[in-house]
């Protein structure tokens, strides 16, 4: 059972999850997800049915959750994962992952390795809408991460997206992400296998793996092992300076100059020009950054 739990993502799938915390024996969850409501979410989301669009994710969330499941301690932030504070990351005894690109999913690695915290992630769609999938990454260092399942140069891309200073945030992102797309009922059961699956491995698996549902496929479930990868980079010894904090930029379109001081992916994914709104933004300097941003 796990009594502090930490869940990164609250959209179709997150929202099915926190609804089965409960059997978890949880006694606290903190909740992060930087997204606001729209129309798409509302649909296909029960905890956010009667929600209304521009509204906090989290903040909805966390409402109604407290009324539902009033014994449990609910907290949260409007934030990506890697910015939540540290002490939520040393108190957790599991990162529940529901997010949908491989940038967080890296960010995600990166942050549990340096806390050796296990992780159970999810993720829907794919080839249909009744194809998801659950992956066990235990916080043992011999284990594979998800960084280890991508190809060296898929890695050095995502890498470089939170890293390197010479790549303007107007440029986009380095690689176009799949579009997860699912029905509630799949949503619902892949959350269930997701509790299911993190309840069991806690106590047995040693090593990593993935289960593979496919709702119109015999058999329904596919289990695949994964090992480490040598080239993994996220294996060594994770420093307290996880990501780097961006100093000084400058808007591509109105040549303001600002101090951002957040992550480097953090501006490059949702940065704007503080004089004119752009988000043609060029990331001039940086530097490490001790802990997660505020």
């Amino acid at each position: 059972m796990f009594r502090r739990v930490l869940v990164a993502g609250v959209g179709a799938l997150g929202s099915e999850l926190v609804q089965n915390l409960e059997r978890l024996g949880c006694e606290r969850v903190f909740v992060a997800d930087p997204d606001l409501l729209e129309e798409k979410n509302i649909a296909r989301s029960w905890l956010m049915r009667d929600g209304a669009t521009g509204e906090s994710k989290v903040s909805h969330a966390i409402a109604k959750l407290q009324l539902l499941s009033p014994q449990i301690e609910w907290h949260g932030a409007a934030v990506e994962v890697a910015d939540v504070e540290p002490e939520e990351f040393e108190c957790a005894e599991i990162l529940f992952s529901c997010v949908d690109t491989d940038l967080a999913r890296m960010e995600i690695a990166a942050l549990t390795a340096r806390y050796r915290l296990d992780v159970c992630d999810a993720g829907l769609g794919g080839t249909s809408t009744r194809v998801g999938r659950v992956s066990w990454f235990p916080s043992d260092t011999q284990a594979a991460c998800f960084a280890c399942l991508l190809s060296g140069r898929r890695r050095a891309e995502l890498l470089s997206e939170w890293e390197s200073v010479v790549h303007a945030c107007w440029a986009g992102e380095l690689h176009s992400e799949r579009e997860w797309t699912s029905t509630p009922e799949t949503a619902a059961m892949v959350a269930r296998r997701q509790v299911e699956i993190a309840l069991t491995a806690a106590r047995d698996a040693k090593s990593a793996f993935s289960m593979q549902m496919d709702l119109d496929a015999s058999p329904v479930e596919r289990w695949i092992e994964h090992t480490r990868s040598a080239g993994c980079p996220l294996h060594e010894q994770v420093r307290g300076e996880v990501f780097l904090l961006c100093t000084q930029a400058e808007c591509n379109a109105c040549a303001a100059e600002f101090a951002p001081m957040r992550r480097v992916a953090w501006v490059r994914r949702r940065g704007v020009c503080p004089r004119c709104g752009s988000k043609a933004i060029v990331i001039r300097k940086s530097d490490v950054l001790a802990g997660n941003a505020v």
